[in-house]
């Protein structure tokens, strides 16, 4: 037998507390409920990959998506990794509908793949790992619990504050003031997630301006449908629009740079899975769109995979795989790859995506 043959696969459920909720316009995150797929090849070799599961945003559960990918490890079970490309391409047809379990599914094959040559996980996107820093978000809450929030952090070293938008203009101005006071010289994202509509937005950014607030990208400030109206902020704001939910296939985003909606494109392994991820990369590279590496609600594995994708390929201009320091530890083992302020030591990782499962085996 080949010692790159899928012998063995485990899928279970990846449950966790969160130090506070995480909620955005659509929705709220009180606890962490993923699901983890891993495989282990004749030699041995262990990789692991994380499906993040957000139903408000994605409508995936994490019941289904344990499902398919049970399904999927039951069918990984005598494949050759040294195959990984068609593995994956053939993942892309079974799993289209389950993004969460796609992504999960290619990260482990990568991280098995990266491990079992003796790599990092960003040596098989580049040759030498650019920076990766993250910001922190500041959830919807009160302004007071803003100002907390940003001055606790910025004492721990982070510079970059995302601020989730969308509840109503004249809290979402309070609370970006007040992050603003608290973490003075701080650069600011907004993300509106869908929240806004085109005047709303245009009118709020102005407000902001004027109040001394100029944020350095604003995200996803329409509906997602809403192609036309990211196009007019785009030609209207002197920031980047990013856009994210809009930007959910390899379709979108040549849509979106085609037709010059957008000036930003949020890239997230869970919405597109790690090859078409790669694709909107070079779509946007090709024509000068800005991107951001984002994620979901995700653990030390699936922010490592993140953070070494984009450090391997290097190019994006915003990083925000903070869903980490939200999340109580214990879960994951492997080392300390991600710094209390913020940074990603991706030359610290010797093998993989750099983490795994304290309890690899079920």
């Amino acid at each position: 037998m080949k010692d790159t043959v899928i012998v063995k696969t485990s899928v279970r459920l990846l449950d966790a507390e969160l130090f506070q909720p995480f909620t955005i316009s659509s929705g709220s995150h009180k606890s962490l409920e993923n699901v983890l797929i891993g495989v282990q090849t004749a030699e041995g070799v262990w990789g692991w990959g994380e499906a993040a599961v957000a139903p408000h945003i994605t409508g995936e559960t994490q019941a289904a998506t344990q499902k398919n990918l049970a399904k999927t490890a039951d069918w990984l079970k005598g494949k050759d990794l040294a195959d990984y490309m068609k593995l994956f391409v053939r993942l892309e047809d079974e799993l289209e509908t389950n993004r969460a379990a796609l992504a999960a599914s290619q990260m482990a094959l990568s991280d098995a793949l990266a491990r079992s040559l003796g790599v990092p996980l960003w040596r098989l996107y580049g040759s030498r790992p650019a920076p990766a820093r993250t910001d922190i978000t500041v959830v919807i809450g009160t302004e007071a619990q803003a100002f907390e929030f940003a001055a606790n952090w910025r004492k721990r070293g982070f510079r970059i504050f995302k601020i989730k938008t969308g509840a109503d203009t004249d809290s979402d101005l309070k609370r970006i003031l007040a992050v603003k006071k608290a973490a003075p010289g701080s650069e600011i994202y907004l993300d509106f997630n869908c929240a806004y509509d085109v005047r709303t937005a245009e009118r709020f950014v102005a407000l902001l301006e004027r109040k001394g607030v100029v944020p350095r990208v604003i995200e996803q400030p329409v509906p997602k449908d809403d192609h036309e109206g990211l196009g007019y902020l785009s030609r209207k704001f002197k920031m980047p629009v990013c856009a994210d939910e809009s930007a959910y296939s390899v379709s979108d985003a040549v849509r979106l740079i085609k037709n010059k909606r957008v000036t930003a494109i949020n890239i997230k392994l869970t919405k597109l899975g790690l090859l078409r991820a790669r694709e909107v990369w070079a779509l946007a590279k090709a024509k000068g769109i800005k991107l951001m590496m984002g994620e979901m609600l995700e653990t030390e594995l699936a922010s490592a995979c993140a953070a070494q994708f984009a450090s391997g390929l290097g190019g994006f201009d915003f990083i925000d795989l903070d869903t980490p320091f939200f999340i109580k530890p214990g879960k994951m083992k492997g080392g300390r790859h991600i710094l209390p302020n913020g940074v990603y030591d991706i030359k610290s990782i010797k093998a993989g995506i750099g983490y795994a499962p304290v309890k690899e085996i079920k």
